[in-house]
């Protein structure tokens, strides 16, 4: 699902949603914006933006908290129509269109890529990108990384910074979601493939990020199987990172969804421990009403606007020194 999908929609998309969006829930609440990167920064976010568009979506409000990351590439997961997310994107070009920007330099313009498989649930993987400032090459749908069938591909690309000459290779992944057995040895087998897909891709460039919902919600007790929390998922991923040349990213505030009321760590962005343009004391941030409510449990019964009508994810960033230095 390429360039041929997303273009040949745009016009019956943003018909679409520009009605749909007409539809939207009047109110929602206005959850303070990230800072704009800085000079010379290229902001590089991951996003899963719950199953888009379900029916109860506020696609105008989802197309605001995407218009205000201000990120020049947006890794995005559980896309399940690529006609409503050319819509929505429609809406976000207009928005920023209208927005004033420096002299001499475009508003952001988004268009995206899609992974040519989401699974047996139809929940894809992809790359939304503001064509005026990046350039993706070689990409390439990630079957390697699937683990079964039913589960959703990566989805790799070369990305290009036409502004400050950054230069990086990028995978995005959702992996298996759930506490079972089957579950998590499926993550746990998508970090071994990962260790085989890795080497072959530093023979060309050195400087990669692997990003997206992992899902690093351990293991219930299952009959001899001991529990595995969450924490120690998380620090496994960690190991592996270390042993694959990566760093995973702390973030800040501590969670990146919610579930019941609670706030847990599933979106994560690993970067090459030798990639100079990633600060040494880098965190990614995370917006959205998690940053709003830092991460404190909320009642599930009056959760935030944004968790009920966009997504039970928050938008994580992380802003890169915007050069070549390799």
């Amino acid at each position: 699902m390429r360039n041929r999908s997303r273009r040949a929609v745009r016009t019956l998309g943003a018909t679409l949603f520009v009605l749909a969006a007409g539809c939207s829930r009047a109110g929602p609440p206005s959850t303070p914006s990230m800072p704009p990167p800085g000079d010379g920064e290229f902001r590089l976010a991951t996003w899963n933006i719950r199953f888009f568009p379900e029916p109860n979506t506020d696609v105008e409000r989802t197309a605001g908290v995407l218009a205000d990351l201000d990120a020049d590439l947006i890794a995005v997961q559980e896309i399940a129509d690529a006609d409503a997310l050319a819509g929505m994107l429609e809406l976000v070009n207009a928005r920023l269109a209208a927005r004033p920007t420096d002299p001499g330099r475009e508003p952001r313009r988004y268009e995206f890529e899609l992974a040519a498989s989401g699974g047996h649930g139809g929940q894809f993987v992809g790359y939304v990108y503001d064509e005026n400032a990046v350039a993706l090459s070689d990409v390439e749908t990630l079957t390697r990384l699937q683990m079964t069938p039913d589960l959703r591909p990566g989805l790799f690309a070369r990305v290009k910074s036409l502004r400050g000459g950054l230069d990086f290779q990028i995978i995005v992944m959702h992996t298996d979601s759930g506490t079972k057995d089957r579950d998590y040895e499926n993550r746990v087998r998508f970090r071994d493939s990962l260790a085989v897909e890795l080497p072959g891709r530093r023979a060309v460039d050195d400087d990669i990020v692997v990003l997206g919902d992992l899902n690093t919600m351990g293991r219930l007790a299952e009959g001899d199987l001991p529990p595995v929390r969450a924490e120690e998922e998380i620090a496994d991923l960690d190991e592996d990172a270390l042993d694959m040349g990566l760093r995973r990213l702390a973030v800040s505030p501590s969670c990146t969804e919610y579930y019941r009321g609670r706030g847990s760590v599933l979106d994560h962005i690993l970067v090459s421990r030798s990639m100079d343009e990633v600060p040494p004391d880098a965190v990614a941030r995370v917006g959205g009403y998690c940053a709003a409510t830092d991460c404190r449990p909320v009642d599930p019964d009056d959760m935030p606007y944004d968790y009920q009508h966009v997504s039970d994810h928050c938008p994580v960033v992380i802003d890169l020194v915007d050069a070549d230095r390799d």
